[in-house]
């Protein structure tokens, strides 16, 4: 096997990358037959090259991709992963056919145009629960917290969730723009608590994995209860970069739940 450019396996069968960029984790689920499910690949084009490449490396192809969510971030592409299905909630499908030019604008500044012209393409939605793939089962579920239509995808023979969007050691809980209050945000969390309860490993969408799902399930928690209870919190996270903001933000909503 050649030398690995970026990915890293966590568990037997499941890889991972992280970008410059805010550490956005791509994450590599094997189906044991010699294909693999791309989830969310990013960033840069040198990065979004590199994982086509490291799945030569492995001697593996693309047999599918998976966006967890609508962000601009999490639609990307690369010629290399070929032309495969690539999926994502019916709700997020909807998002990205009824604007797909607003979704992906954003990526103009980091991208080249033929890259983006990738990104949003041709997203299939996920027809019920379960994944149809040639891999382990994976489970789908579908929350409305950080984005509408958010998924989780669980891996329950192998005790993995990848999370997309939450659950992040670098990021503190971050509610889609049109949560006004946290009680959507708080909603989509709480439906996750089984899931990462049962769950042995945790790949979140930016920052690093962790084999204490639960712990990240608490600090999210914790946090929201205590900016909707006292107005203040002393996460450590607030302090990381472009956090503040965020939670200056949370703080606000929280102001409109105690109402």
């Amino acid at each position: 096997m050649a030398d690995l450019l970026r990915l890293v396996e966590v568990v037997p069968g499941v890889w991972v990358a992280h970008s410059r960029r805010y550490l956005t984790t791509s994450t590599v689920l094997l189906d044991g037959q010699g294909g693999a499910l791309v989830i969310d690949p990013a960033w840069d084009p040198d990065e979004l090259a590199a994982i086509p490449a490291d799945l030569a490396a492995l001697g593996v192809r693309c047999v599918a991709g998976l966006s967890t969510h609508v962000h601009y971030d999490h639609v990307m592409w690369h010629p290399d992963l070929g032309e495969v299905p690539r999926w994502a909630t019916r709700g997020t499908v909807e998002m990205v056919d009824a604007d797909r030019d607003a979704v992906v604008a954003p990526l103009h500044r980091d991208l080249p145009d033929d890259l983006v012209d990738l990104a949003a393409r041709d997203l299939r939605p996920i027809d019920g629960e379960l994944l149809e793939w040639s891999g382990p089962t994976a489970v789908v579920h579908v929350h409305h917290a950080h984005a509408p239509h958010h998924l989780a995808l669980e891996l329950p023979d192998l005790g993995v969730v990848v999370a997309g969007d939450m659950l992040s050691d670098v990021e503190i809980p971050m509610p889609d723009g049109g949560d006004t209050d946290l009680v959507t945000y708080r909603a989509g969390l709480e439906s996750l608590r089984d899931v990462v309860g049962r769950s042995r490993l945790l790949v979140p969408g930016h920052g690093q994995v962790s084999h204490r799902p639960l712990e990240r399930y608490d600090a999210d928690a914790r946090y929201l209860d205590d900016v909707v209870r006292t107005g203040a919190s002393d996460d450590p996270r607030i302090a990381l970069d472009g956090m503040p903001e965020l939670h200056a933000a949370n703080l606000e909503r929280a102001r409109a739940t105690r109402v």
